[in-house]
């Protein structure tokens, strides 16, 4: 792989010329060259981020203030590259290399033996509230926990309730995220390969069969759904969203604005009031 160097100079310069315009560039495959879909781009724990689409083309707001902040670009089964983003402005241009998933070791059972069938997280169809992604940023997220009852578990299906009709659809990765000791998501993903969907935006569960996933997990895990396309939504001002309910119950939500932001638990509203904001995300499980 090429290494690159700046002068302090050359560095400024190219700084004060991306100033008024964003980064656009390309994302690739170092060894085959071939564009990378979907690949997180952003100031780690800022709100500046973005996702590169199909092609792996993106677009990324350039801001003087973060200008040596760490820009990273991650892409499951690739070794992740962290640049500045006055280096990233210099250079947009991107080739990531790839690198194996390594996979949880789980004691697998016979199927015959997961015989029980149970529907984990919250079912809700018609909340009292919404998470809505009408205006949300590219690698925006939403997600909340589920906690298994008996482990291992063979995991059936993804279901995320949208809260109104609409005649749009969006693009959305599915992700399953590794919990850390004190039970906070990790970066870690479970799935060995992305699971893309794109879907009508339907009143009703968005249904992901994962049995072709043959999944078994013996660990609670974050349950989140993240856009990555939002070109056939239309204007941010219609209600696109997620059914979500308030109440005391233990699924609680868990966001973030932005490829590689912060991950923020709960809705500030609804915990001065005492309450969790609940999305309405579940799965049906077999063990």
């Amino acid at each position: 792989m090429k290494s690159f160097c700046l002068t302090p100079l050359l560095l400024l310069l190219l700084i004060a010329s991306a100033v008024a315009q964003p980064i656009t560039g390309r994302i690739t495959d170092s060894r085959t060259h071939a564009a990378l879909p979907y690949v997180n781009i952003g100031v780690l724990g800022k709100d500046l981020g973005t996702v590169a689409d199909e092609q792996g083309r993106y677009t990324l707001a350039f801001q003087q203030a973060l200008a040596a902040a760490t820009v990273r670009l991650s892409s499951l089964g690739y070794a992740p590259r962290n640049l500045t983003l006055a280096e990233l402005a210099a250079q947009p241009n991107v080739a990531l290399t790839p690198e194996a998933v390594p996979l949880a070791e789980v004691e697998v059972r016979g199927k015959a033996q997961f015989r029980r069938t149970h529907t984990l997280g919250n079912t809700t169809q018609s909340g009292s509230s919404d998470c809505r992604f009408s205006a949300a940023n590219l690698g925006w997220q939403v997600g909340t926990v589920i906690r298994l009852r008996h482990r291992p578990a063979l995991l059936v299906d993804a279901n995320f309730v949208i809260k109104y009709n609409t005649p749009a659809h969006a693009t959305f990765r599915v992700n399953l995220y590794r919990l850390d000791a004190n039970g906070l998501p990790t970066e870690t993903k479970l799935l060995a390969h992305d699971l893309i969907v794109t879907r009508p935006l339907v009143m009703g569960p968005m249904t992901i069969d994962l049995r072709a996933e043959n999944l078994v997990l013996d660990e609670d895990f974050l349950l989140a759904v993240e856009l990555l396309d939002r070109s056939g939504i239309g204007s941010p001002e219609e209600p696109y969203a997620f059914s979500s309910s308030l109440g005391y119950l233990n699924n609680v939500v868990y966001w973030r604005s932005t490829s590689q932001a912060t991950w923020t638990k709960g809705s500030s509203i609804a915990l001065l009031a005492g309450v969790h904001l609940s999305p309405s995300f579940y799965v049906t499980v077999n063990d």
